[in-house]
């Protein structure tokens, strides 16, 4: 294969493997929670006022909106937490979806977690509180915008790669009927080189043999 090819197609496969690697770290980013929360929101659930904080705001549809939630003032007991995202049933074609928690290791009585967000629209975080206080509930209002857009360039790189993939092999059987070409091309002339050795030598044998006779009969 050329090299300036070899180049032009590792340049290409370098491009898309970053472009892919950006967008993964993109996702993974989107989903886990910063040092600064986006938005801060106080409520109360029944007897328990809370704090929420959103790490990304407004959500982006199609991935989790990672969240962390604490009691405003110390509670005795234990408190347990049913987080949920909860559409809009107005005008948001999804259905509600159980969110993932786990203990907030900073805040006792804490949760963090992440909502998923299937589509656009208006949606809540429908937070159920259970305690020694006994149970309540509080919604926090979120917009869901459209995901971030893939860059043009972008999706034409990824879009190629398949093109890419069918200029090496066709790169590659070219060189290998190149080389099948030039082997049978080497054996032909050495058939001939063979060929004519052996003509020459039959020639050489007559001729010695018509010397031959031709003497013994003179003599």
């Amino acid at each position: 294969m050329a090299k300036p090819f070899q180049f032009l197609l590792l340049a290409f496969g370098v491009t898309a493997l970053l472009a892919v690697g950006g967008e993964i770290m993109y996702s993974i980013a989107a989903t886990t929670h910063g040092s600064t929360p986006a938005r801060v929101v106080q409520v109360h659930a029944g007897p328990y006022p809370l704090t929420v904080s959103l790490y990304t705001y407004p959500a982006h549809a199609s991935y989790a909106l990672p969240f962390a939630i604490a009691p405003q003032q110390s509670t005795s007991g234990t408190l347990t937490y049913d987080v949920s995202s909860i559409p809009d049933p107005s005008g948001v074609p999804a259905t509600p979806v159980r969110a993932s928690l786990s203990p907030d290791p900073n805040v006792r009585n804490g949760v963090q977690g992440a909502a998923e967000i299937t589509v656009q629209g208006a949606w809540a975080l429908d937070i159920v509180v259970t305690g020694s206080a006994g149970r309540g509930e509080a919604s926090v209002p979120i917009t869901a915008t459209a995901p971030p857009a893939i860059p043009t360039w972008l999706g034409w790189v990824i879009g190629f790669i398949p093109l890419y993939g069918l200029l090496v092999n066709d790169q590659e059987r070219y060189q290998r009927t190149r080389a099948q070409v030039q082997q049978l091309r080497l054996y032909r002339a050495t058939s001939r080189h063979r060929t004519t050795s052996v003509k020459n030598e039959q020639e050489i044998m007559r001729d010695a043999t018509r010397c031959f006779c031709q003497s013994y009969w003179h003599n």
